[in-house]
Order: C-alpha cells, then structure tokens, then sequence
C-alpha cells in the first residue's frame, strides 16, 4: 500500500468487498511501501474507506521490504486477514516489495486453518486465463493441493479469496454471489 493511492475508488472497493465477505474479525495488514511518510491519520482514513477500525490496521514498525519480509508477515494472531501489497501476487518467483509471495501467502494459511486471506491483486497485470492460471499455481503452492480459493474480478482489480475452510469459502462466495445476482458468472473466477 502507498499512501499516494489513499483515497481512490479502489479503496472503497476494497471496503465494500470486505464489509460484503468478511464474516469474522478480520486485520489489515497493509504491507506499507513508503511507511516513513504513513500519520496516524492517514491510518484512521484507510481503516475507514475499509469499513473497519483503525485498531484493526496491523501497523508494523518497519518499511515492507526484500529484507523484512519474514518480519512483517510474524505474530499476526489467528484474525482473517486482508492484505493489501501494492500490486498483488508476485507474478513469478522474483518477488519484490510490491507483491506478496505465493509461499507467503501459504505459511499465513498454515498458521491458522480457518483462516480466510483476502488478497488486493491489480488485475491489469493478468488477462483473465492468465489470473485462472495464476490462481491454479496458488492452488498448487499452498496445502492442501485442494485448498478452496476464488477472485472476485472487478475489471481492473481482483480481490483473491482463499482459505483452508470450503464451507467459508463458499459462504464468501454465495455472499459474492447474491450481491452480483445474473452478473456474479461474468466477475467470479475460480
């Protein structure tokens, strides 16, 4: 997250999809790119757009970075989470502090089995097979082999939904679901 996009109509779709999916106590962790710049209002304005509270940003005490990535990603508790890196998922091995890494994404599953991680992706940097081919690596990256995992498409950004748990996954996604009613086909891609 970069506090130069704070505000944009991208915030409060993130917001909107949270408040519509997130059925449990859910945590931001905002994985924070230029922090040095990041006021305590600036937090209390994100946690707003997100419909949540500003207790509910896990505020780390450092830059996301190369170098503090294990850091950022410890002692996050058993909370659902929302993460939100600057692009999304890295599109191949070669993460950098833009993304989240498929094997990141799979230590924080492992950490708690009802966990559910929704995961911000920019989804200008994938065609639509290419994010379905995106999301059978995640599924082939994180255990088990099976784990249930779905995208909300927006057209230009993706929230990805994953968890251990298919019964809250598909409670997320008929929540999904209902909301979109005969447009849910054209914007769910599992």
């Amino acid at each position: 997250m970069n506090l130069k996009h704070l505000g944009d109509a991208l915030d409060h779709w993130k917001g909107s999809v949270i408040e519509l999916i997130g059925d449990k106590k859910l945590r931001v962790v905002p994985m924070l790119t230029d922090q040095g710049q990041w006021k305590q209002e600036h937090f209390e304005t994100y946690a707003r757009l997100l419909h949540l509270k500003p207790e509910d940003v896990l505020k780390r005490d450092h830059l996301f970075s190369s170098q503090k990535r294990d850091d950022y990603f410890s002692d996050l508790g058993e909370h659902d989470l929302f993460l939100d890196p600057d692009t999304g998922i890295a599109p191949d091995k070669k993460a950098k502090k833009e993304h989240i890494k498929l094997s990141e994404i799979a230590d924080l599953l492992k950490e708690s089995g009802s966990r559910m991680l929704l995961i911000y992706q920019h989804r200008l940097l994938f065609r639509r097979d290419g994010f379905r081919e995106k999301l059978n690596l995640l599924r082939s990256t994180v255990s088990p082999k099976d784990c249930p995992m779905f995208a909300y498409d927006s057209g230009a950004v993706s929230m990805v939904v994953i968890s251990q748990s298919q019964k809250r996954i598909k409670e997320a996604s008929d929540r999904i679901h209902s909301c979109l009613g005969l447009v849910a086909s054209a914007r769910i891609i599992q």
